[in-house]
């Protein structure tokens, strides 16, 4: 039985996407995202509950603190609502944030990855908890959390501490929402009733194992036992999305008209009820079309994939469409609030994005360079013109930035390069908004192909956030990707780059060509890369290369030159590093950046 999304998808992967992930890593780096505003998240509807037993944090009396580990920082209590450390997280906006809260942060007593100073800590009720008589319990808890390889989680006892049951919410290799960060706060909800069901003498503690890592944080706030409601469904998540070429089920928040195609419909459905449905299912519908999964049987406690049987095309008219999803069964549902979502898929003219289009968080390297975007399935041949991005207001003016077109190998699954944009250095205006760079060339994409598109600088070596690419939504795992220049390797990232295809006509090469029409591709280059000059009239031509120091490490006198002149230069006995290509016309020089990367 399939448990959760990802499973899913994994059944429907075609033969060639193991290839294409199989060189990716699995998650963005600690320092790769920065969050500009998250958004409160809706809280659980515990008016409704029959609280048992809860707790403030206002008195830490009633908690027990205990430190394991080789460094000396563990869980605190603060009421200081701004010890959050992102920005965009901060304040703590917890129900009771104002008089205290649980604490802890990685990111606060380590500087770097295995310094020997590991964080351990737990903090526990000190008083045990009496639920005789109530078989059916859950635990709620509001949180606020950054994830980078920390191990997170709740234990609880029965039978004060001499046995204990893990809740795990994230450790090395997994981690309980689709991105990095949480909401603010986030609410979890456990169902303890195996646990800690009739117990009379429970006890809840929360642990924290930044496991040797410069983590992120953790902090816990007015958490909560109460009765479990008989009918309780949660749609985790509605699925929606085209399956093509990559394998993978992509959701669109805004398709070209020419490229629509059938989209599949369903939802990840949890049963948080204390009573087993039998007959569960998830109906997605929008304007004339309504199609509804088979029954499903949850045990309490359990998740499940329900996919609907048919598919629906959307109309190849420039049209908003709303995508409606609900999750019913049989029982007198207890919070029907969070039993629906609907969404909105634009069909367009030219536009094509998988972001949903209003940032909430960005995606950078800490002033280092990267490349980040998301994989495009081509159900129709078009010209690809240009890349759309969003450009983060915590990004720096004067960053220089590029787009890039990369295609597929179909056997190795490495991204190759196509094209880039001429690069384009930010304004001040720029930032907050969304920028075009047309491509060096108008590329004719084909039918039934997948292909990535980037954006991404080559960084000022840490000196500010240089590029930040707004980030809006979530994407599964290898359907949106991260190139780390620091180490040229590839991951993917599970926050959605705002990141576009453009395939507008009237967006032209001539747009981007710079005096005298110097070009320079592929940049960054490795054995080779091409110098293009367009001269209107006979004019004498010379190509210089230098480094950074001035040293000319090319020279290429072409002598009278008319029209278009392009020149192949051999990078491989350069170094890695920036080079200058300078093209005097005349006497007029023209200066483009080169980045030779082995």
């Amino acid at each position: 039985m399939k448990k959760i999304y990802i499973s899913l998808i994994g059944l429907i992967a075609v033969g060639s996407v193991s290839a294409q992930v199989s060189n990716v890593a699995p998650l963005q780096k600690k320092n790769s995202q920065m969050v500009g505003q998250v958004k409160m998240s809706k809280l659980i509807p515990t008016e409704k509950a029959t609280v048992l037993w809860d707790d403030d944090f206002s008195t830490p009396a009633n908690w027990t603190i205990a430190n394991t580990g080789t460094n000396a920082a563990q869980w605190a209590f603060t009421t200081d609502v701004n010890t959050i450390p992102v920005s965009a997280l901060a304040p703590m906006a917890s129900t009771t944030a104002s008089n205290g809260f649980l604490f802890v942060s990685s990111d606060a007593n380590n500087t770097t990855d295995f310094d020997g100073t590991q964080i351990i800590t737990t903090a526990t009720n000190a008083t045990p908890i009496d639920l005789t008589g109530q078989p059916n319990v859950k635990l709620n808890y509001q949180n606020n959390f950054r994830w980078w390889h920390e191990t997170r989680g709740v234990r609880v006892s029965g039978d004060n501490g001499a046995n204990w049951t893990d809740f795990n919410l994230s450790d090395e290799t997994t981690y309980s929402t689709p991105n990095q960060n949480s909401s603010n706060p986030e609410v979890t909800s456990i169902d303890i009733s195996a646990v800690a069901g009739g117990q009379s003498q429970v006890l809840v503690q929360f642990y924290y194992d930044d496991n040797d890592y410069w983590g992120w944080y953790w902090a816990v706030d007015d958490v909560e036992i109460v009765v479990t409601e008989d009918y309780d469904l949660t749609l985790l998540k509605p699925y929606w999305g085209e399956i093509g070429a990559w394998g993978a089920l992509l959701p669109y928040y805004q398709v070209p008209s020419v490229q629509v195609a059938p989209i599949t419909f369903g939802g990840v459905v949890k049963n948080n009820g204390a009573m087993i449905q039998p007959d569960i299912v998830v109906t997605a519908s929008t304007t004339g079309f309504t199609s509804t999964s088979s029954t499903l049987s949850l045990d309490p406690t359990f998740l499940d994939t329900l996919a609907c049987p048919d598919t629906w095309t959307p109309a190849a008219i420039v049209a908003p469409n709303t995508l409606n999803f609900v999750t019913t069964s049989g029982g007198a549902e207890a919070f029907p609030s969070d039993n629906g979502s609907n969404v909105t898929l634009n069909v367009t003219n030219y536009t094509y994005a998988r972001d949903m289009g209003t940032a909430t968080n960005g995606t950078f390297n800490g002033g280092e360079g990267f490349e980040a975007g998301n994989i495009f399935d081509i159900y129709a041949a078009a010209t690809l013109q240009a890349v759309d991005v969003y450009i983060s207001s915590n990004a720096n003016a004067g960053a220089e930035i590029f787009a890039k077109l990369y295609s597929i190998d179909p056997t190795t699954g490495d991204f190759v390069y196509v094209d880039e944009s001429m690069p384009y250095v930010l304004a001040a205006g720029d930032l907050g908004t969304e920028l075009t760079l047309p491509l060096i060339n108008e590329h004719l994409l084909d039918a039934e192909t997948p292909y990535l598109v980037v954006v991404g600088s080559n960084g000022d070596g840490g000196a500010t956030n240089d590029l930040v690419i707004g980030t809006a939504g979530s994407s599964d795992i290898s359907t949106s990707f991260y190139f780390d220049m620091t180490d040229q390797t590839w991951y993917y990232t599970t926050s959605t780059p705002m990141v576009r295809m453009n395939f507008d006509p009237v967006v032209g090469v001539n747009e981007v060509a710079n005096n005298n029409g110097l070009k320079v591709f592929p940049n960054p280059a490795n054995a080779s890369t091409t110098v293009a000059v367009e001269v209107a009239n006979a004019s004498e031509v010379a190509i210089t290369i230098a480094d950074l120091a001035g040293k000319v490490v090319y020279t290429n006198n072409l002598g009278t030159v008319k029209g278009t002149q392009k020149v192949n230069v051999n990078t491989e006995a350069l170094n890695s590093g920036v080079y200058m290509v300078n093209v005097s016309v005349n006497g007029a020089v023209s200066t483009e950046k080169l980045i030779v990367r082995k």
